[in-house]
């Protein structure tokens, strides 16, 4: 196999983790504490992660539109009433990542 054989979605996730990572970057620059969500085996869920789950997807999605996704982090927490403020957040910083932005409905996909 060629080293130009995936060469595509090699740039597709370089470009991607880039953006994700100064997503994070930013969020840890602010230092926002206290806004994360414990999951069942306990282990934090910050808005920092949803947010570059957020931002890695989008790219995914958009340079492949018929490839599945899964994710780590389950956006059920982002819906509804009780994941307002979170998903606000995650939105916010989402779409600092992003050339088009994010809908509230995209995030809690």
């Amino acid at each position: 196999m060629s080293a130009l054989a995936y060469a595509a979605e090699r740039a597709v996730a370089i470009r991607a983790v880039l953006a994700a990572s100064g997503v994070c970057q930013r969020v840890f620059t602010k230092l926002v504490n206290g806004e994360t969500i414990t999951k069942k085996d306990k282990s934090p869920v910050t808005i920092a992660d949803f947010s570059a789950q957020a931002v890695v997807n989008t790219f995914l999605h958009q340079s492949f539109p018929a490839d599945p996704i899964v994710g780590e982090e389950d956006s059920k927490d982002l819906r509804g009433e009780e994941g307002r403020a979170m998903r606000e957040k995650v939105l916010e910083l989402a779409n600092t990542g992003l050339d088009s932005p994010l809908t509230e409905e995209s995030v809690s996909e």
